[in-house]
């Protein structure tokens, strides 16, 4: 399964793919919401994964851009951020991000967010 991370820290995306080794996942990059919106186009990800603090357009924008196009409107969206108040977790519902998960990022809820929206069995 295709999984795009999108983040404009290139440390976070290794970190990323670290915490879900072990499945059969196939990971792509973007270093901000523009290129993820063509990334995801091109890919047809089963999954994306952005940080919400990027240069040009935002997780925001990017997750509201991905439910605005046809093709891409079910593929699940996991908003990662250091945003940890209610107006942005508000926001993050508005523009139907299908999880928030606060920097820094535990292990296991990254793990089990990921594993339950792609349906994946769970890890040892």
């Amino acid at each position: 399964m295709k999984v795009l991370l999108v983040d404009d820290t290139r440390t976070l995306l290794s970190l990323i793919q670290v915490y879900l080794m072990g499945w059969q996942l196939e990971f792509h990059e973007a270093k901000d919401g523009l290129e993820g919106l063509a990334r995801a186009r091109e890919l047809r990800p089963a999954l994306v994964v952005t940080d919400i603090r990027m240069p040009g357009m935002d997780g925001f924008e990017l997750c509201a851009a991905l439910r605005a196009d046809a093709e891409l409107h079910a593929v699940p969206v996991v908003l990662l951020t250091s945003l940890n108040d209610e107006p942005s977790r508000r926001k993050g519902q508005l523009v139907g991000a299908s999880a928030f998960l606060t920097k820094p990022v535990s292990v296991d809820e990254l793990r089990q967010t990921v594993g339950r929206l792609l349906r994946l069995p769970p890890r040892s």
